[in-house]
């Protein structure tokens, strides 16, 4: 698969498959980033990465860094449609490193150097159908409520 993509800063690798089997492509920090605990940052790329016709990119943390730091994605995984690839579209990888009290560090920024493999990219199919909403006058179309969270039992 051919995928058009700039690169602002050269120095910084390309996104690289590790291992032959590998589902995401490792991507790099292009500048250094401080974190501190429950404060949500942006770490930059420097990509812009055109997803072919067809696919969406995902971005995940990288598993390694993600245990070793206490770093998540801000919102779980990140989209990035088809379309976001424009001038000023540049891949970021929203974080928050996570407060952890046993960590003699944990007041402490943490630093985030430039050139760190930080997140993975993948590439999956778009399989997305034209919706038509068909709007009812009542809830109970489908159903009894189940109870909401937890209603299922503890375990």
């Amino acid at each position: 698969m051919k995928v058009r993509i700039y690169r602002k800063n050269k120095d910084i690798p390309l996104p690289v498959r590790k291992t032959p089997l590998a589902a995401g492509l490792d991507v790099y920090s292009s500048e250094s980033v401080r974190l501190q605990a429950g404060v949500p940052a942006l770490i930059p790329t420097g990509l812009i990465v055109e997803a072919p016709p067809g696919y969406f990119i995902r971005m995940h943390i990288r598993s390694g860094i993600a245990l070793k730091y206490g770093l998540s994605l801000v919102n779980d995984v990140g989209i990035i449609d088809g379309d976001y690839c424009g001038p000023d579209d540049e891949l970021k990888i929203a974080v928050v490193r996570h407060y952890n009290p046993a960590d003699p560090a944990a007041g402490q920024p943490l630093e985030i150097p430039r050139g760190t493999r930080i997140g993975q990219i993948i590439f999956e199919r778009l399989d997305l159908p034209e919706v038509e909403w068909d709007e009812q006058d009542r809830p109970d179309f489908a159903r009894p409520s189940r109870g909401g969270f937890g209603s299922t039992g503890e375990r």
